[in-house]
């Protein structure tokens, strides 16, 4: 006869060999999902192993689209117009958005890029995505797509350096694109060199209530090289709705129905390049005094110089970011309204 303990003893048994039985049939169907996945991402080009560990990048489609982990996608668009105007566009969009704008030394227009980046897994549902959030996006600038090669032969002219991408070529020696593009950042806790270059990166770590006009164009004025970089997403009407509830109670009061905004998803970087470290540390001062003056709070990035300056040349192909709720009007006076045309 069975004693209460061989009874409990027996129950235990055929539960482990239950939740064990379960385990099986969830590892087989994760296996069998993700076969699914791959047969039909099958036309992208997979990279090689070394490029896969350093940038994260799994495959690609030659005419520009980047798949990277975490379900990731990119895809790069030289932008010309009035990229202010992207901040409303950005409330409707299904991706986020990364502006990064470079100015020369004279303050002159520069160039600026847009990357357009989706979550999914299977290319064919993240290219709707794309071309739906494209179209919005082309109401208020001009976009010309470029391709995988176009986009790494100017992420290393971001770096200094001047290549000759061709990824037939890097997939076929199996070279690593991130040691063949990226010059090495060699960083310090608030400052980093790259090339014959001194640099500096800032993020932004809170964001005024109300942005008075003109920061854009006093940061254009210093007279150094610099990439300006904003990230823009979305919020659901839930998330709205919440953070709405949050400034609610944080100021105990109860925001009236005209008084709530538009707030979108924002981070902002910046990166300067100089050709001293002196000169380095005059800008560093002036940027954190202009900051200030607006009521903006912009550090350095501590202890990820190289991290922030990477994702920024990258145009995002590396993904570095500090998220916070803000403004859209706000958003459109760091942008500084102005017009982008291509030189």
């Amino acid at each position: 006869m069975f004693n209460n303990r061989s009874i409990a003893e027996l129950i235990n048994m055929a539960k482990n060999a239950g939740m064990r039985a379960i385990a099986k049939e969830e590892k087989r169907l994760e296996k069998e999902r993700k076969r699914r996945i791959e047969l039909a991402n099958k036309m992208l080009i997979p990279v090689g192993k070394k490029t896969m560990e350093t940038l994260g990048l799994i495959s690609f489609d030659p005419n520009g689209v980047f798949r990277f982990s975490q379900n990731r996608w990119i895809r790069v668009f030289k932008a010309e117009g009035n990229i202010s105007q992207l901040a409303g566009i950005a409330l409707d969009l299904s991706g986020r958005i990364r502006i990064v704008w470079h100015v020369g030394e004279d303050g002159g227009r520069g160039t600026c890029h847009l990357s357009l980046i989706e979550t999914g897994e299977i290319y064919e549902e993240v290219r709707q995505l794309m071309s739906r959030d494209e179209e919005s996006i082309k109401e208020a600038v001009r976009l010309t797509p470029l391709s995988v090669d176009e986009v790494m032969n100017h992420i290393s002219e971001m770096f200094g350096q001047s290549i000759r991408f061709s990824y037939a070529s890097y997939v076929r020696g199996n070279k690593d694109w991130k040691k063949e593009c990226f010059l090495e950042v060699e960083e310090e806790v608030n400052k980093f060199r790259v090339g014959r270059c001194y640099g500096e990166a800032f993020s932004a770590l809170a964001y005024p209530s109300i942005l008075k006009d003109g920061f854009a164009d006093k940061l254009k004025d210093l007279g150094c090289q610099m990439f300006v970089c904003l990230d823009l997403n979305s919020l659901t009407a839930q998330e709205q709705m919440d953070f709405s509830r949050a400034i609610e109670k944080r100021y105990n009061r109860r925001l009236p129905v005209v008084a709530e905004e538009d707030y979108l998803n924002v981070s902002y970087s910046l990166v300067v390049l100089c050709d001293s470290d002196d000169a380095r540390d005059i800008i560093e001062k002036t940027i954190i005094s202009l900051a200030n003056g607006y009521d903006f709070m912009l550090s350095s990035s501590f202890y990820e110089q190289k991290k922030v300056a990477e994702s920024v040349f990258s145009l995002g192909l590396l993904d570095s970011k500090i998220m916070r709720n803000v403004k859209v009007d706000v958003v459109e006076s760091l942008m500084g309204g102005g017009s982008y045309e291509d030189a």
